[in-house]
């Protein structure tokens, strides 16, 4: 059982046992294991020794008995009484053979108890050897699993956490590009609007000045008088009409 329990031990060291079996609960269970065989041997000890006991306990007590009936057996013969002697010898002979049968079962009591002592005391020794092996072979199951992860790392087992991290920080990254074209973006667009506006406003003021070209021209240039000669179907005798027209710039009349 002992070595069967510390291969079990040295298999789960190898292989850095998974979390519901770790050193630490199987070596626990192994340590409860012993001790409750080895609490059940103190119980078989404890009772073949109790046995023992009681034997030796009956073989005493016809051993005092057979003393006592042929002390009997003697004092009736001394008087003369063959028929009470008889008695307490045949007495005496009942208690001789419950005392041999009674040193028969003590001997093998004795074998029984013996072995039971044994068998504890090497029980007790591997519970022993067990306890201090224990926590050596915990160390080496933990620096073994430990081993195993250090070269997962190495190995670039564990690469998916260095993705994540770097996946996070590039999404960071597209954002603030993100924040960042949507900033210039807009400025782009005001600067449009205010060139639209402006292209507006100067083509306002080419109308207006468009506009306003001939009321000005019409301030600046002078009447040119109109005279209505005879000949025109008017009365000689009628005063001169002169009627004025402006001209625009530029044209003769």
């Amino acid at each position: 059982m002992f070595e069967r329990l510390m291969n079990i031990f040295k298999g789960s060291a190898n292989k850095a046992v998974s979390k519901l079996e770790t050193p630490e609960i199987l070596a626990e269970q192994a340590s409860m294991q012993l001790e409750g065989n080895l609490k059940s041997l103190t119980e078989a000890v404890t009772a073949a020794l109790t046995n023992q006991k009681q034997i030796e306990q009956q073989l005493q007590k016809n051993q005092e008995e057979l003393a006592t009936w042929e002390k009997r057996a003697a004092v009736a013969v001394q008087n003369n009484n063959d028929e009470i002697a008889r008695q307490c010898l045949e007495r005496k002979v009942t208690h001789n053979q419950n005392i041999q049968s009674l040193n028969t079962q003590l001997a093998e009591q004795k074998k029984t108890l013996a072995a039971l002592k044994q068998q504890y005391a090497e029980m007790e020794e591997q519970l022993r050897l067990f306890n201090i092996k224990k926590q050596g072979i915990i160390a080496r199951a933990k620096a073994a699993e430990n081993q195993v992860k250090a070269n997962s790392i190495a190995s670039g087992a564990d690469s998916n956490s260095m993705d994540k991290w770097e996946e996070k920080i590039r999404a960071k990254e597209m954002q603030g590009q993100a924040v960042s074209e949507l900033s210039g973006a807009k400025v782009d667009d005001d600067f449009k609007a205010m060139d639209k506006n402006a292209a507006l406003d100067d083509e306002l003021a080419a109308l207006k000045a468009k506009v306003a070209a001939p009321d000005a021209a019409s301030a600046i240039s002078p009447a040119v008088p109109k005279l209505i000669v005879a000949g025109d179907g008017h009365d000689e005798n009628l005063p001169m009409v002169v009627d004025v027209e402006v001209s625009e710039p530029g044209e003769n009349k």
